[in-house]
């Protein structure tokens, strides 16, 4: 994946702990909302994505880690195109196109909202 980070979400960081204390009784949930914030980030992204040849809107990926039943499961979306970086960011000679940052952010109300709400029983 491109070097694409987003970094200092500190509004989910009590229902991280909350989730990873109780992962076995909610593994099976957890990972369902992390596959499909995954899979909608990627689908956003790729809408969102500035379109010359293509190349750069079918590099989108996504990638799981873990399967949330014995652990943790993480989800991730990026570009694998070398230049999506400076598409993203932008350079001194080409405003910023940004679509990876923006499909984070059009997934993280649902994604909260999703895991707060399998989280509230363990309160």
């Amino acid at each position: 994946m491109a070097d694409i980070q987003v970094d200092g979400l500190a509004q989910w960081e009590p229902i991280e702990a909350k989730l990873r204390t109780a992962s076995g009784r909610i593994g099976a949930k957890g990972s369902a909302v992390v596959r499909r914030s995954t899979l909608a980030g990627e689908a956003i992204a790729k809408q969102l994505a500035a379109v010359d040849t293509g190349f750069m809107k079918s590099a989108v990926t996504h990638e799981f880690r873990g399967d949330g039943r014995f652990g943790a499961m993480e989800g991730e979306w990026g570009d694998e195109a070398s230049y999506a970086p400076y598409v993203e960011g932008g350079t001194s000679r080409m405003a910023a196109q940004p679509f990876i940052g923006p499909s984070l952010d059009a997934v993280t109300p649902g994604f909260l909202a999703a895991t707060e709400a399998i989280s509230d029983p363990l309160d």
